[in-house]
């Protein structure tokens, strides 16, 4: 059979596929390049070809073990099968990648950083919506060769925080308390200790994943939303954003700031992505075109590393 995509609306598609998917004694062959057929087949059915090689799925193939099949298969929906015909993957962790990393691949390919961005290079952005990133890796990891060499970019971050609570005392020694919240100080962390802490961090997640064709890129300052903040091509502009989102802040103090509101959950990362992917967007109404970025700007380098590896 033959692209089911071109003669079937989506809802009649799925109906096809569960029916085929019940036969009994018998073979069959369908390629496709619809994503809304291949989040309904069975995981360990699909076939990847991929430079004139086929590259089965099944657990003979994969470095997938066999209850990762069944929480794939969960979790592939229309928007992640999309990963199975691109031409490179971004793995993410959450929504703010998934807007901020097109946004600044576009600028990338503006500062000549890219010969193409991610649309161009036909690079597939997945967003696992958690940290739980090797089942999903696992997919392209080949038991032996030949290997797959589809670029895998993974983004994360340490997740080590850069400030720590500390309960507010008043004079006579004890803890102040508004309702009943706790009121806290947020202070700066050892930045010796944080380090450390990252560096070691960093070497697991890269010792976790790196593998084949598979590579890891990690944020080595807390989250995704401090890096940008330390950053020294973004830094300006995201404390704009946060000024903009939060107008009674402590504009002596953004760090700080920005703690409260990562520690206290307070902070729509999808809200704070949007605005910033505006201004560094070359296609937006909002683009700032005074942004040079910098392939030395550490706290976002891995950010660009991971862009360039997946689109290159």
């Amino acid at each position: 059979m033959e692209e089911l995509e071109a003669h079937l609306h989506p809802q009649a598609q799925m109906k096809v596929i569960e029916a085929l998917q019940n036969k009994q004694d018998i073979q069959l062959i369908l390629t496709t390049h619809s994503p809304n057929l291949a989040s309904k087949v069975k995981l360990e059915n699909i076939i990847i070809c991929h430079n004139k090689n086929a590259y089965p799925l099944n657990n003979k193939c994969t470095l997938l073990a066999p209850d990762d099949y069944k929480h794939l298969e969960r979790f592939l929906d229309t928007t992640k099968a999309n990963l199975f015909f691109a031409k490179g993957v971004i793995m993410v962790e959450g929504w703010s990648e998934e807007i901020l990393i097109p946004a600044l691949a576009r600028k990338m390919k503006k500062d000549g950083l890219i010969t193409k961005d991610i649309t161009e290079a036909g690079v597939s952005i997945v967003n696992v919506a958690s940290a739980e990133f090797i089942k999903f890796a696992k997919i392209f990891l080949r038991q032996k060769e030949p290997y797959l060499t589809l670029p895998v970019a993974i983004i994360t971050d340490v997740d080590v925080p850069a400030y720590e609570k500390e309960l507010a005392i008043d004079s006579g020694g004890k803890a102040i308390k508004k309702g009943k919240n706790n009121t806290y100080n947020y202070l700066k962390c050892c930045e010796i200790e944080v380090t450390k802490q990252s560096l070691l961090r960093k070497e697991e997640i890269e010792k976790k994943f790196n593998n084949q064709s598979t590579h890891v890129f990690v944020t080595e300052s807390w989250t995704l939303e401090y890096s940008l903040l330390i950053s020294s091509t973004l830094g300006k502009h995201v404390e704009s954003v946060l000024l903009d989102m939060f107008p009674n802040i402590d504009t002596s103090n953004y760090g700080s700031e920005l703690a409260k509101k990562l520690l206290g959950k307070d902070i729509k990362k999808t809200e704070f992505s949007y605005q910033l992917a505006n201004l560094i967007d070359p296609n937006s109404d909002d683009y700032d075109d005074s942004i040079k970025l910098d392939t030395t700007d550490q706290p976002i380098a891995s950010l660009m590393e991971a862009i360039k590896d997946a689109c290159n």
